[in-house]
């Protein structure tokens, strides 16, 4: 009986460490790609002798030239996290009699997201691609050389070690951002299929954390992505908590939902230090703000909020409850349009308005 319920304890804690394990996944926007192409075939030396009156003639077909190394856009990527590190490209085959030519390496392709910078160059559409390290050419067979009285076989060149910088300037269509303990994990799992690591109690998110949400269309499946950013402190813009780390992620989403806790002390308060540091970080996008964990505050209290918040686009959701989910859905949807439509002199996108901070004249542009 005791080992029996060892083996079970044994068990579960693995189970345990296994969940934990894909939890605690980090969300990756930047890794540094090695590439090598392939190598070309070896020429083959060889002798067509079927016409003896004339003596035997060279008839070695030369090598296959090696496969490229190719880093282009692929839809379903919402991430780095499952890109390669270390990339090299197919050989060729060798030539042979007859000049038969060998078979070229086929290129290998690395799949990223789209808006991901590929040392400095930046690739927008699904199927885009650059080569980022070519496969050399074969060497010759002696075949090459007929007619000639002397010949002479080099080896192919070998291919060259070269690494990549791969960037996303674009993680992500949302940002969710605001204080530790907001609900911003709850909101993404509840709006996804992500699996956020969810718990009553601050830095539960350690590190970002991707998700996609669906709206279907006549014609079409609208997808916006929706990136859930660990808590912000004050200080962050100068590295406190990682805070630096976490507001590079958001310079990479086009617009950003600011989730308050509306049962804190004070919810005002939490918005407006989370807007000096994305402000002093040196960004400026369009935003909402969400008061999360309606259910757990009065309708006088959400009411009162709401009027000292009057001046940004407010919506209200709990997601105990699943009361104004929906809400937050078309939240971020219009979010995401407004970035895709927004004009130079507004922000409105079918009759709703996009709220933008009012430090344009600073001239604050988004870091890359």
């Amino acid at each position: 009986m005791l080992a029996a319920r060892g083996v079970a304890a044994r068990v579960a804690a693995s189970m345990r460490r296994r969940l934990l394990s894909v939890d605690a996944k980090a969300f990756c926007d930047r890794l540094r790609l090695r590439a090598r192409g392939g190598r070309g075939g070896r020429g083959a030396v060889a002798w067509d002798v079927t016409n003896r009156s004339r003596g035997r003639k060279p008839a070695g077909g030369s090598g296959g030239t090696g496969g490229d190394v190719i880093v282009r856009v692929a839809p379903h990527k919402d991430a780095l996290d499952s890109t390669r590190r270390v990339a090299i490209g197919a050989d060729g085959t060798n030539g042979g009699p007859s000049m038969r030519r060998g078979r070229d390496g086929p290129p290998t392709y690395v799949d990223v997201p789209r808006g991901t910078s590929v040392n400095g160059v930046v690739l927008h559409r699904p199927g885009e691609q650059i080569v980022v390290a070519r496969g050399t050419r074969g060497s010759a067979g002696n075949g090459v050389y007929r007619g000639h009285s002397r010949f002479g076989l080099t080896a192919s060149a070998a291919p060259q070690d070269v690494v990549v910088d791969l960037e996303m300037t674009l993680a992500a269509d949302v940002a969710l951002v605001g204080a530790p303990n907001a609900g911003k994990s709850s909101l993404l799992k509840a709006l996804s299929r992500a699996e956020p690591k969810v718990a009553p109690y601050p830095f539960t998110t350690t590190h970002p954390v991707i998700g996609v949400v669906e709206f279907e269309n006549e014609s079409e499946l609208d997808v916006v992505r929706v990136l859930d950013v660990p808590g912000l402190l004050e200080g962050a813009a100068s590295g406190k908590g990682l805070g630096d780390d976490f507001l590079r992620h958001v310079a990479r989403c086009a617009s950003a939902l600011h989730v308050v806790d509306a049962s804190s002390d004070d919810p005002v308060g939490d918005l407006e230090t989370v807007r000096a540091e994305i402000l002093n970080f040196g960004l400026d996008m369009p935003f909402r703000v969400l008061l999360s964990k309606s259910d757990l505050v009065t309708s006088e209290r959400l009411s009162e909020l709401e009027g000292a918040l009057s001046q940004y686009n407010v919506s209200v959701a709990s997601t105990m409850s699943g009361e104004g989910l929906g809400e937050a859905a078309l939240q971020i949807r219009r979010l995401a349009r407004a970035v895709e439509t927004r004009g130079p002199s507004d922000g409105r996108v079918d009759g709703v308005e996009a709220t933008r901070s009012h430090d344009d004249d600073a001239g604050r542009r988004r870091p890359l």
